[in-house]
């Protein structure tokens, strides 16, 4: 009746997809171009692919669309590749609903983008249960009546018009004075430099990279070099390329990673993860 579901999401975003017989509801407020093509991929596989209705409710409102958090370019390729589709905008949409032929629904924080697919911490639960999906299906039902519908055309210009504002900021951007760009990267490093403190005022940076090492290693056992792209990925504030390790002024890579190795070093001396030298991969150690 019940399924929870937690990051990634991107393996319920696909299994979502491959469930769609007749129809599916898609609410989220923000949409980008990879799930967008991973669902006309999956139900072109399918035999009934030309009776599948799509529905879209989403936000496409000026500062969603001119930063980027629901992608033009994605709801046109839905467009010129599915002709069974209605996207619906609505200015504030804020939830993320997913239904799929009127019988099951997941409701999450997750968005229909690759941020809420793969990146972001997300949580969610899908519903089975034939009665609350209905109801589901009435309230957002109930909110898309009070958004309109977006024709192939009308987001044609929308695009056009999208792609001409942001060429005017990139180049109102390109004339501020090299001084304010200076004043602001220097504010913007004193802002980093305090989230970071905030961050670990707590917790050494060694706790944060075994405790983050100890959560990716309970999903699946991994290679170091997949641990680092995980690990910069969790924490991108901790994991700065821009630092490197210097011992009698001879640098020896990134910062970071040799912190991520001394929490391996850590964990393996603790006895909590183990590395296996065949495959070469790391293991949470089963305690």
């Amino acid at each position: 009746m019940f399924e929870l579901i937690q990051t990634p999401f991107n393996p319920a975003f696909k299994k979502f997809a491959e469930d769609i017989a007749t129809d599916c509801f898609i609410c989220s407020p923000y949409i980008t171009y990879e799930p967008i093509k991973m669902l006309v991929e999956t139900i072109a596989e399918k035999k009934s692919k030309n009776n599948i209705r799509i529905n879209i409710l989403t936000d496409i409102s000026y500062r969603t669309l001119v930063q980027g958090a629901t992608e033009t370019l994605a709801l046109l390729y839905l467009f010129k590749n599915y002709h069974n589709v209605c996207i619906t905008y609505l200015p504030k949409i804020h939830a993320k609903i997913y239904i799929a032929n009127q019988t099951n629904a997941i409701i999450t924080s997750a968005n229909f983008t690759r941020g809420g697919g793969k990146l972001n911490f997300e949580y969610g639960i899908k519903i089975n249960d034939y009665a609350i999906v209905q109801k589901i299906q009435n309230d957002i039902n109930e909110y898309k009546k009070l958004g309109a519908d977006v024709t192939e055309n009308e987001l044609e210009v929308i695009h056009s018009q999208v792609k001409e504002i942001k060429r005017l900021i990139h180049a109102e951007q390109k004339h501020i004075s090299k001084t304010i760009k200076l004043h602001s990267i220097d504010q913007q490093r004193k802002i980093e430099d305090n989230l970071i403190r905030t961050r670990i005022k707590n917790k050494s940076v060694n706790s944060i990279f075994s405790e983050t090492l100890l959560y990716l290693l309970s999903k699946k056992p991994a290679k170091t070099s997949e641990l680092n792209v995980l690990v910069s990925g969790i924490h991108p504030d901790l994991c700065d390329d821009s630092t490197d390790r210097v011992i009698d002024g001879t640098a020896f890579g990134k910062l970071w990673k040799h912190q991520v190795r001394n929490a391996q070093v850590y964990l393996r001396k603790s006895g909590l993860a183990f590395y296996d030298r065949d495959t070469k991969l790391w293991h949470k150690t089963n305690k």
